[in-house]
C-alpha cells in the first residue's frame, strides 16, 4: 500500500478516471455484467465474487498482493524489462514520440490473419469494450507481434494528443515500445499490468495498460486483449482488469478448442482454486486409446506438477489417475478426484457430436476474380537481352541487400522492377517529389524509415526484410536528404552490428541523378551512398522486339492467351512510345476493349496512341517513300472480322457510314463467313 501511496504521490493534480460516484457505480455494474456474461453466472450477486477470492479481501482492506502474481515476480519481470530496454535495444526514456506506426497496408493482412486465427469473432471484442467503462478506457487487440490492429472503445474519446500512439497500426514489441503491458503478457505468457512509471518511456508514465495472451487451440500464441486506462495507482482494479482479460481469452480458446477438436472426447477440468474466481477451468482432448491430443493453457496451471512439460501425447490415466473410459461411460457427470492441496478437482466429458451437420443450401459458385500480380523478372525481359541483363543486375544487388538506385524514363519499369523482386515481402514507398522541408514531411521519412526497421525485426523477416522504395529521389528536398543521410548511417551501423537484418534501401530515379548532384540539387554524400550500385533500364524504343512485350502484356490484361496480327506488330515496331511500357499497357488494355476475338489488329488499335505514333514514324520523309502495306479491302476485313460481322459497327470503328462500307464490301468481293 505504501509503494502505490508513493506512486501516486508521484502524478499531482490529474484527475482520476473515476468520475463522480454514480459514474463509478456504473461502471462497476457493467462490470459485473462482464464477470456474469463471461461466467455463466447470471443471478448471482455481486457479493459471490468478494466471498470467492480471500486475498481480494486483502486488496480492499490494503494488503500488498495484486492478484495471483506476487509483486517480487512483477518487479522481477519489469526490472529484467528495463534492463533489455536499455542494454540490448538502446532505446531513450524521454523520446518524444516513441511509439512508432505501421502503414495501413501492413494492418489489413495482420487483421485478417488474427481475425481467422480467433474464428472471426470481431462482435465479441466490441462486447468487451461495451464492458469496460467509459471513454477513458479503451480495449485493444494486437497480434503475436505487438502490433495494434483493432481498437474498441465504449464511449467517446478523450483528446487524441492524450492517448500518446494508442492507435491502429501502433507497434507495441520491446524492442519498439519498451517496458509496456502488451509486450509483457506476450512475453510472459500470462496476464501482466504495466502501469504509470513502470513503463520504460516517460511519455507513456500517465497509463495503465493490462494485457491477457490469446492462445489457439493448440496453444500456440495468436495476440493479445488489452484494456488501456489512466493510471490511478488502484492495484484492485488492475487485479480485476487482469481477471477479466484472462477470463474473455480463455473463452475464446475454449471455443476454437471444441471446433478443432470436435471429434474428439473433451474433458474439462476445474480445481475451485483460490485466487481465479472468474476461471472455468481448461479443456482436455483424449482420443479412444485415452492419450491426450491437447489441451488449453489453463489445465497446466490446474494439473501443476502432476505433468511436467506438455500434456500433449501423454496417457489420460497417469495424469489425473483416472481411465478417460470411466468418464465416458457417464458423460456429462461430474466426478471430483482429491489432490495434494487437499482441493479437489473436477472432470465431466462431453462425447463427440457423431450427428452430421445439417444440409448447407446450396450458393451459386460466384465467378472467380482476378487478381493482378506483380510481373516477373522474365515479363519484364521479354524481347529484349539487354532489360534481362539489368534485370539479372539488379536482382544480384537485391539479394545482397545493398543500396542501389535504378534509373530510366518514365514507365520503363523500375516500380514493376521492384515488386517483381520483393514478392510478397513487405515494399514501404516514399514519393519524394511530394515532399516538402516541412516536420511533418521529415516525421514521415523517419516514420517509414522505422517501420521498415521494425518489419525487419519480425519474425517472418528471417526469410526476407522490408525495402523501402525511394521514388523520384531526385526531387527530395535538401531537409529530408540530410535526414535520409542520417537514417542510412544507423541502417549501416547495425547491418554491421548485431542486428544484421536492416531493411533494403533502392531510390528510383526518372533522370540521372548525377545531373542533380552537379546541378547541387543533390547531396553528394547521399549520391554515393545510394549510388553505389546503379542500374539503369532501357526505353521501349531502344528494345529489340516490343511486339513480344506487347503480346505477353495483352493475354495478361486480357487473362486468356492474345495474339497480334503482322500489322498490329508493325504498328508497335514503329511507334516511338514516349511514355514507355506504361503507355503500351494503356494502348493495350484500350484495345482489348473494342475487340471480339483473341487477335489484335490495326482496326483495334487505331482508338489508341500506337496508331497515330505509327503513322507520324511511317509519313514518307520524301516522296516514293515506302509506306505501311495495310489497303483498304483488308483494313475492312479486319474491321467486320473484329465486330463479328456487325457491319454497323466496323462502319463506327472505321469512321465512314453503312452506306459507305456496304459499297466497299461488294467492291472488294468481302464475303460473311458462313
Amino acid at each position: 500500500m505504501a509503494e502505490t501511496q508513493r506512486r501516486g504521490a508521484e502524478r499531482p493534480g490529474r484527475p482520476r478516471p473515476g468520475g463522480s460516484g454514480g459514474q463509478r457505480r456504473r461502471s462497476r455494474a457493467k462490470m459485473m455484467d462482464a464477470i456474469h456474461e463471461l461466467t455463466g453466472t447470471a443471478g448471482k450477486p455481486e457479493d459471490w465474487f468478494w466471498r470467492s477470492w480471500r486475498p481480494w479481501r486483502n486488496i480492499r482492506g490494503g494488503g500488498d498482493m495484486i492478484g495471483d502474481m506476487p509483486d517480487a515476480f512483477t518487479r522481477e519481470q519489469i526490472a529484467a524489462s528495463w534492463d533489455r530496454c536499455e542494454r540490448q535495444h538502446r532505446l531513450t526514456r524521454d523520446a518524444a514520440r516513441p511509439i512508432l506506426r505501421l502503414q495501413a497496408s501492413e494492418i489489413a493482412p495482420r487483421l485478417e490473419q488474427i481475425t481467422e486465427r480467433t474464428g472471426g469473432r470481431q462482435g465479441f471484442f466490441r462486447q468487451l469494450a461495451s464492458f469496460a467503462g467509459d471513454g477513458k478506457r479503451c480495449l485493444v487487440v494486437t497480434d503475436a507481434d505487438g502490433v495494434l490492429v483493432r481498437l474498441e472503445m465504449a464511449g467517446p474519446w478523450r483528446g487524441a494528443e492524450d492517448w500518446n500512439g494508442i492507435a491502429l497500426g501502433s507497434c507495441w514489441d520491446e524492442r519498439v515500445a519498451g517496458t509496456n503491458g502488451v509486450a509483457m503478457a506476450l512475453r510472459a505468457g500470462r496476464a501482466f499490468t504495466v502501469g504509470g512509471a513502470d513503463h520504460f518511456y516517460a511519455r507513456l508514465k500517465p497509463f495503465a495498460c493490462t494485457g491477457a495472451p490469446i492462445f489457439d487451440a493448440e496453444g500456440a500464441l495468436v495476440g493479445a486483449v488489452n484494456l488501456v486506462t489512466f493510471e490511478n495507482g488502484n492495484a484492485a482494479e488492475h487485479y480485476f482488469a487482469r481477471q477479466f482479460l484472462d477470463t474473455a481469452a480463455e473463452r475464446i480458446q475454449h471455443q476454437l478448442f471444441e471446433q478443432h477438436f470436435a471429434d474428439s472426447m473433451i474433458i474439462s477440468v476445474s480445481s475451485g482454486a483460490e485466487g481465479q474466481p472468474l476461471s472455468g477451468g481448461g479443456l482436455i482432448a483424449v482420443d479412444e486409446a485415452g492419450i491426450i491430443l491437447g489441451a488449453t493453457s489453463a489445465v497446466q496451471r490446474i494439473v501443476g506438477d502432476r505433468a511436467p512439460g506438455k500434456l500433449k501425447g501423454q496417457p489420460f490415466q497417469a495424469v489425473f489417475d483416472m481411465d478417460s473410459d470411466t468418464l465416458a461411460k457417464v458423460p456429462e457427470r461430474v466426478l471430483s478426484i482429491p489432490t495434494t492441496t487437499g482441493r479437489a478437482m473436477t472432470l465431466s466429458a462431453v462425447l463427440p457430436k457423431t450427428a452430421a451437420p445439417l444440409p448447407r443450401t446450396a450458393r451459386p459458385a460466384s465467378p472467380p476474380r482476378r487478381r493482378r500480380l506483380p510481373p516477373s523478372l522474365l515479363e519484364l525481359a521479354t524481347g529484349c537481352k539487354l532489360m534481362a541483363a539489368r534485370c539479372a543486375e539488379a536482382k544480384m544487388l537485391f539479394r545482397a541487400a545493398m543500396p542501389f538506385l535504378v534509373e530510366g524514363e518514365t514507365g520503363t519499369g523500375k516500380s514493376a522492377l521492384i515488386a517483381a523482386l520483393a514478392g510478397t515481402s513487405p515494399v514501404l514507398k516514399i514519393d519524394c517529389a511530394t515532399m516538402g522541408g516541412t516536420a511533418a514531411d521529415i516525421d514521415a521519412l523517419r516514420s517509414v524509415l522505422s517501420q521498415a526497421r521494425i518489419l525487419s525485426l519480425m519474425p517472418e523477416a528471417a526469410q526476407d526484410r522490408a525495402s523501402v522504395l525511394l521514388d523520384n529521389i531526385a526531387e527530395m528536398p535538401s531537409e529530408a536528404q540530410a535526414e535520409l543521410r542520417r537514417q542510412l548511417d544507423e541502417v549501416e551501423a547495425d547491418r554491421q552490428g548485431e542486428d544484421g537484418a536492416q531493411p533494403r534501401i533502392v531510390g528510383l530515379s526518372r533522370q540521372p541523378l548525377l545531373d542533380a548532384v552537379a546541378e547541387g540539387r543533390f547531396r553528394d554524400d547521399l549520391y554515393y551512398l545510394i549510388a553505389g550500385a546503379r542500374v539503369a533500364l532501357p526505353p521501349l524504343r531502344e528494345r529489340a522486339h516490343p511486339e513480344m512485350l506487347a503480346q505477353v502484356l495483352a493475354t495478361k490484361i486480357a487473362g486468356r492467351q492474345v495474339d497480334l496480327s503482322d500489322e498490329a506488330a508493325a504498328m508497335i515496331r514503329a511507334h516511338p512510345f514516349p511514355g514507355n511500357v506504361r503507355e503500351l499497357s494503356a494502348a493495350l488494355s484500350r484495345a482489348l476493349m473494342t475487340a471480339s476475338n483473341d487477335r489484335l489488329t490495326p482496326v483495334d488499335l487505331r482508338p489508341t496512341s500506337i496508331a497515330a505514333g505509327a503513322a507520324i514514324a511511317a509519313a514518307p520523309p520524301a516522296a516514293r517513300a515506302p509506306r505501311l502495306v495495310y489497303d483498304e479491302a483488308t483494313q475492312i476485313r479486319d474491321a467486320l472480322t473484329s465486330s463479328g460481322w456487325n457491319v454497323s459497327e466496323a462502319a463506327r470503328r472505321l469512321g465512314m457510314s453503312r452506306a459507305t462500307i456496304n459499297r466497299k464490301i461488294k467492291r472488294h468481293r468481302l464475303i460473311r463467313p458462313s
